[in-house]
């Protein structure tokens, strides 16, 4: 089930992508997945996972904790 908390979730990956000036391909390859796999889930085409998230974080250098802190803090 989607819902506000999770397209809260995906636009803050989507910010910490591009504050750090990564393309969807780029961020792509430090995923080792396809760059449709990012554009689906930043389309809002594909729900994350727990693991995805954790990973996608870690991809960004961001502590995906903190981010989850800071998007239920902003909510």
């Amino acid at each position: 089930m989607r819902g506000a908390l999770h397209d809260r979730i995906v636009a803050s990956l989507v910010a910490e992508r591009r504050s750090r000036r990564l393309t969807q391909a780029q961020l792509a390859q430090r995923l080792g997945r396809s760059t449709s796999f990012v554009f689906r889930y930043e389309a809002g085409a594909r729900y994350l996972d727990v693991a995805e998230f954790i990973v996608i974080a870690r991809a960004l250098d961001v502590d995906p904790y903190e981010l989850l802190r800071q998007v239920e803090a902003e909510g």
